[in-house]
């Protein structure tokens, strides 16, 4: 049965879990960075804050689409977007 092999835990014990800090409207165009926001292209900046695996949720959409990327290196986030690691790879592998 599943139930044996699963157990319960917090997100917060299994995964770290920010929001980044900038509005949308500091992307630059030829921007040396992701810059990811809730929109489902990826834009650019010039300074990151985040050197990591990660996977990045748009938390702000009016219609309710919430897209998901994975993403590997330097980048930066919006204000309203997510960014959740791994605590444990033996429990959430960010690699896969």
């Amino acid at each position: 049965m599943i139930g044996e092999k699963w157990s319960k835990m917090m997100f917060s014990d299994i995964v770290n879990y920010t929001t980044g800090k900038l509005n949308s409207n500091q992307s630059e165009n030829k921007g040396k960075y992701p810059f990811f926001t809730c929109s489902p292209e990826v834009l650019k900046i010039n300074k990151y804050a985040f050197d990591q695996d990660a996977v990045i949720l748009a938390g702000n959409n009016a219609n309710g689409v919430f897209h998901l990327k994975k993403y590997s290196g330097k980048f930066n986030a919006y204000q309203r977007t997510y960014v959740i690691n791994s605590k444990n790879q033996e429990i959430i592998n960010n690699n896969l």
